[in-house]
């Protein structure tokens, strides 16, 4: 039983209005009459009010209206939360519970600043405020009352287009969320996405003080991050770093950031890490697809949601520590059964989640978990990206995000690249998606277009923000995104795509005055004219229209104070009215609230000139820009290290001419040639098995040398892959293998996530032996042969009672007495072995660890290894 409404309060006068959502609802208005208002509520059941900024100012007035609070009392609590003091904390309201239920249109909408008129705006809804003053110390007139009311109905209305915009996406999603999770409806509307989030995962609030003791995960390769990007992130087991420096304080401020240049062999990009994730792109280029070079732009699908769950950082403040991967599994189940809507409705919980954890005030808060998704999600990409430049020449990057990379490389190693991708995304079990182009122009990071082979495109950044229409956000100056997406994409003149524009509301610009200022202002004929706050604004023609500015009284001032050096605030006596021109307003506007411009009356020059301004922002590198590249002095150079045969090869271009069938037979012949190791051991039946890691490696390498692309599909209905001839893709040949779980089937005992992944694991494993048609011993896994009460373990060898060989006895005479040669595998497993313990004893030493792993990645002499050993045997001691 919804209800929008909305109050005003003045000296001596309140009013609140309420109406249904619903086409032709009428009016409900109670003005001064606390006994009318109660009234009201208390008929109508089940009632819940739902307003825009109501959760902070409006329920706290009812509040103080329905308990009989006096006119004086009405004001005094409006003045309360005015002047900045929590609405909750005014006496007359302390110790009274709130009798309804309500909910605020403006939670979870990105930009928190945006205000009412803001959205009547972009709505293309007329701008209108009543004339009269809420600073009057009187009771209103007749007249001023009727006013008031009219514009209060006007704001009403407003909501309620507001309420129609969001209910679909967000009201009714949050409603049907609480449904699946006994959360009732007059309840879970009423809810943040945040705070929803929370409740159906059953979370606690628990206060924890360890979000800076990062440990990096197992499956990111740190000798392939560079030293200087490690270490930049491994400051922040620093205690001796204030926070404030480290991650910054305040609003805008970002902490401490790592500006460097990733350079490739064909070409370099500036790269920013920071504490919120990292981005870089090259500025100012256009790159198109070539004969011999593509465009690759791959992204991460849900990159949050699944390092939460691969990376183990799921919130620990929730009852059930799989509630989060239950709630994924759900949302994935009803998407692939074809139910859209509880599929959608999820994702907004799924989403959220990550950014409760890093709010100390939500239930879900855990700053150590959300602080290592991010650290860790692009120590991943960063290591994509090592990987790429180290094996691949011909690489360029584009564009590096936390999320995906854009690229150039040649067509030549593109199976390579994609191959080098795909075995990223095994390791840190993330999903790449493709959305190549076959041209990019890019202004930055934030601001690009990408044009696809079809000639459809997609667009990013505020300067090329196509308005799609039917909501709230920002809607200003569409004409000239338009125009710079016409003229970058199709080549279409600025001045033929303005001046054949006949809709009105394309030219218009929304901009608003801060709460710092103390009123906004129109010159029309060399006269200063007070204006409402949000104003619609229009270039003209007609010069009598000047610009709108805002102002405010200076009264102090700051300084540097010569002898601290620090800034001060000293009085300026008497005070100074100070104005300032509103960002980007014509320097002749017309300022139409209620719309009544025409396109005839507009200045089309104006707009045409500010969208080939911003269309040369895209093409030439603008001098602050050029100086802020050179004030990263640091380099990263990445170059290709590979030494297999290239392409150019007389037998390889022989064998890439081959049938499927033949390379097929090359790459099993290969395959059986390279020093691939069984690290896999069974310890019951004493034999040893490949690992997936083993194979996939070497089947990369070989699969690109040949052309070939191995395609897997595994689902437990299906498990199959499907090897494609890349010089002739209608070439194909199936591999499929029986699809069934088996950790159900030995009676494993893992938690589901861990089930899948050792499912997907176990399955590719065969495929790859049915493709390279590798035979083993016995098949199975490394369990088969143990009870099943026994307990996993790793045990020694068991000894052979059958004398040593000669051959034998030389080759561990040789091992022996050879210092100077390779660490042996027991050393380098005694030193795995030890840091383990190490890390258990004391997670201070986790530095010492790090230093260890690099020089074990680098290679170790016998020597090295010992004292090593010695060493960690003495810290374990200590």
């Amino acid at each position: 039983n919804i209800f929008i409404y909305d109050l005003e309060v003045f000296d001596s006068d309140w009013i609140a209005i309420f109406k249904r959502p619903e086409p032709g609802s009428n009016y409900v208005v109670i003005h001064n009459d606390s006994y009318h208002l109660r009234e009201f509520l208390s008929s109508q059941e089940n009632i819940v009010l739902g307003g825009f900024n109501n959760k902070f100012y409006d329920d706290y007035i009812l509040l103080t209206m329905i308990y009989g609070g006096s006119n004086i009392e009405v004001k005094k609590h409006n003045d309360h939360i005015i002047g900045g003091h929590a609405p909750w904390e005014f006496p007359f309201i302390q110790g009274k519970r709130k009798p309804f239920k309500s909910f605020d249109l403006r939670d979870d909408i990105a930009d928190q600043g945006i205000s009412l008129k803001a959205i009547e705006g972009n709505l293309k809804l007329p701008i209108v405020e009543s004339s009269v003053s809420f600073d009057i110390d009187r009771k209103l007139t007749p007249e001023e009352l009727e006013e008031v009311i009219r514009y209060c109905k006007y704001d009403v209305d407003s909501t309620v287009k507001l309420y129609e915009v969001r209910k679909e996406d967000y009201l009714e999603a949050k409603i049907m969320v609480g449904d699946m999770y006994g959360v009732p409806p007059e309840e879970a509307i009423g809810l943040t996405n945040a705070k929803l989030s929370a409740k159906v995962l059953e979370a606690d609030f628990v206060k924890r003080d360890d979000e800076r003791d990062y440990v990096i995960p197992d499956n990111i390769d740190m000798s392939k991050i560079p030293k200087i990007v490690l270490d930049f992130f491994l400051q922040i087991r620093d205690k001796s770093i204030p926070d404030a420096k480290l991650f910054g304080a305040g609003k805008g401020s970002k902490g401490m950031t790592l500006k460097l240049w990733i350079k490739t062999a064909v070409g370099k990009c500036p790269v920013t890490f920071a504490w919120g994730g990292v981005h870089g792109a090259k500025p100012c280029i256009t790159v198109e697809e070539t004969e011999d070079r593509v465009i690759r732009n791959k992204d991460v699908g849900s990159l949050y949601p699944n390092s939460m769950i691969n990376f183990g950082y799921c919130s620990r403040s929730m009852k059930d520590p799989e509630a989060y991967i239950k709630l994924v599994k759900k949302r994935l189940g009803y998407k692939k059964a074809g139910d859209k809507k509880r599929a959608d409705a999820l994702k907004l919980v799924v989403n959220t989640v990550y950014g409760a954890m890093l709010n100390l005030y939500n239930d879900l808060a855990d700053r150590w978990a959300g602080r290592s998704v991010c650290i860790s999600n692009q120590l991943a990409m960063t290591m994509l990206i090592v990987q790429l430049a180290e094996q691949c020449e011909t690489i360029d990057f584009i564009n590096i995000n936390t999320d995906g990379i854009m690229y150039t490389i040649d067509k030549s190693e593109i199976e390579l690249a994609d191959m080098i991708v795909a075995t990223w995304c095994e390791i840190t079990k993330f999903e790449m998606e493709d959305d190549d182009f076959i041209k990019v122009i890019q202004k930055d990071v934030n601001n690009y277009i990408g044009i696809k082979s079809d000639g459809s495109f997609k667009t990013k950044g505020g300067y090329v923000s196509l308005y799609k229409g039917g909501n709230f956000k920002t809607n200003s100056l569409q004409i000239v995104h338009k125009a710079i997406v016409d003229y970058l994409v199709e080549g279409v003149p600025p001045e033929k795509t303005i001046n054949e524009c006949k809709d009105i509301f394309a030219f218009q610009q929304i901009v608003k005055t801060g709460g710092t200022y103390e009123g906004s202002y129109h010159y029309i004929n060399g006269e200063r004219v007070p204006i409402q706050k949000v104003n619609r604004v229009y270039a003209v023609k007609d010069h009598k229209y000047g610009q709108v500015v805002k102002g405010k009284w200076i009264t102090e001032k700051r300084k540097k104070d010569k002898a601290t050096g620090k800034m001060i605030s000293e009085p300026v006596d008497p005070p100074v009215w100070s104005e300032t021109i509103i960002s980007e307003c014509p320097e002749y506007c017309f300022i139409d609230n209620e719309n009544t411009l025409s396109v005839e009356d507009l200045d089309k020059d104006y707009y045409i000139d500010m969208a080939k301004k911003r269309i040369d922002k895209y093409i030439n590198i603008d001098s602050k820009v050029e100086r802020e590249l050179e004030k990263i002095k640091e380099v990263v150079e990445i170059m290709a290290t590979k030494t297999e045969v290239k392409v150019t090869d007389p037998v390889v271009k022989e064998i890439r001419g081959f049938n499927i069938y033949g390379k097929l037979a090359v790459a099993r012949g290969k395959f059986l040639e390279a020093p691939v190791k069984r690290s896999g051991i069974n310890r019951y039946a004493e034999f040893n098995y490949f690992e997936l890691e083993d194979i996939v490696p070497v089947a990369v390498k070989i699969f690109a040398e040949l052309g070939l692309a191995l395609i897997e599909s595994i689902t437990y209905t299906e498990s199959k892959a499907t090897l494609v001839n890349v010089d002739n893709p209608e070439e194909v040949i199936v591999f499929e293998t029986p699809a069934k779980d088996p950790a159900i089937e030995n009676g494993t005992k893992m938690s589901a996530i861990q089930g899948l992944g050792a499912y997907v694991t176990y399955q590719r494993r065969y495929l790859y032996m049915l493709v390279f048609d590798i035979v083993e011993a016995d098949p199975i896994d490394g369990t088969i042969g143990k009870e099943d009460n026994e307990p996993t373990k790793v045990e020694a060898p068991k000894k052979s009672n059958k004398p040593a060989t000669p051959e034998k006895r030389e080759e561990v005479k040789k091992e022996l007495i050879d210092e100077g040669g390779e660490a042996t595998e027991v050393q380098i497993k005694s030193i795995k072995n030890g840091l383990k313990k190490l890390r258990a004893k004391n997670s201070d030493y986790e530095p010492y660890i790090t230093e260890i792993a690099i020089k074990i990645k680098a290679g170790l002499k016998k020597s090295d290894a010992e004292d090593i050993l010695i060493e960690i045997g003495k810290k374990i001691e200590e």
